[in-house]
Parts: C-alpha cells; structure tokens; sequence
C-alpha cells in the first residue's frame, strides 16, 4: 500500500512539473520590438565616467580613471589595456598591451527588465589587434556574455560591467590569465 501511495505521489509530483515546464514558454520574446527600439534610444548618447578593473571576485588591480563609452545601437567603450597589465607576470605581453594602448570593445544589449531603470545583459564581441609589418603576434581578448549593468534614463547615468575571461597571443592562449572585470560608471554627456 505505501509503494503504491508512493508511485501515485510521484506521478503527480512528475505531472505538475511537467506542466510548470511546458507553461513557461521561452521562444516569446520578453519585450516588443518597439519597447526594444525605445529603450535603445533613451540609452543614446556618450556616457562619461571613470572605469575600474577589478579580479574576478578579487582585489582591486586598478582605481577608477576616465573613460567614455558611446550608447547607439549598441555600446561602444574605449578599453585601456595598460589597465590589464598589472595581472600579466610576462614582461612581454604586458608591453606588448601597453603598446596597444586603447581598443574599442562593441557590445550589444539585451534588456531583462525595463521599469524606471533599464536592466540589460552585454554581449560584446571579442577584441583582436592583427599582427602588422613586423609587428608582434596578434591578440585577441574574448569576454565573457554574462556580464551587463543598468541605466537610469531620467538621470542620465549608466553603470555596467565588461568581463574578458581569455587572453590568446597570436594561436596561443594565455593560460596564466585570470578572468578580469571592468567596472564603468558614468553620466550621459
């Protein structure tokens, strides 16, 4: 008899979780495209603020210093490298980021909720600098997609996260790397 209450409660268990599952439909998308095209066009503008590189869960690497990034239809920050360099042990590559200097980083949004704040997740595209005429070996940095932040258009502020979890120099990956995060904050212009 309690096999059988058993096999009965577990079936009911199964039942309405398969009902839980198959209610949430995820192909639907959340927003409308022209909620979409006007949450893009509140974030519009150049955002200028201070950006600071922290370890992933860790210590500080560097303080806040001034940066900008520019909201269209995507987002487009300026990223220092010589802000990596302080987690590179290779004397090497850490010139060879100094020398690169700036690299411009494109996201694109994807927005999880929308009240009198937008919340988005980033989805930035990896970074890569090809070799020139005698130049060193390429380098490209790939980010993490998990990573995002919030806008308050009616205060004109934005505050975000870029997080580059790999480091490859030329066909090879650097393997002493450690996943890092860029945190901006910053006023539209």
């Amino acid at each position: 008899m309690y096999f059988k209450l058993m096999r009965i409660l577990a079936s009911l268990v199964m039942i309405i979780t398969l009902l839980c599952v198959t209610g949430c439909n995820e192909d639907e998308p959340k927003f409308t495209s022209e909620q979409i095209k006007n949450a893009i066009f509140d974030l519009k503008g150049t955002y200028h603020g201070k950006m600071r590189v922290s370890y992933f869960q860790g210590a500080t690497i560097s303080d806040y210093k001034e940066c900008k990034a520019v909201s269209r239809d995507s987002l487009v920050i300026d990223m220092d490298l010589a802000q990596m360099t302080e987690s590179i042990e290779d004397e090497t590559i850490a010139t060879l980021l100094r020398q690169i200097g700036v690299v411009s980083v494109k996201a694109g949004y994807e927005f999880l909720q929308m009240d009198e704040m937008l919340h988005f997740v980033l989805h930035p595209a990896d970074v890569t600098v090809p070799p020139g005429y005698g130049a060193p070996p390429s380098v490209r940095i790939v980010f993490s997609q998990n990573f995002g932040g919030d806008a308050t258009p009616e205060q004109h502020t934005m505050m975000f996260n870029l997080s580059p979890t790999e480091l490859w120099i030329g066909s090879s990956r650097y393997e002493p790397f450690k996943q890092l995060v860029f945190h901006f904050e910053g006023e539209y212009e």
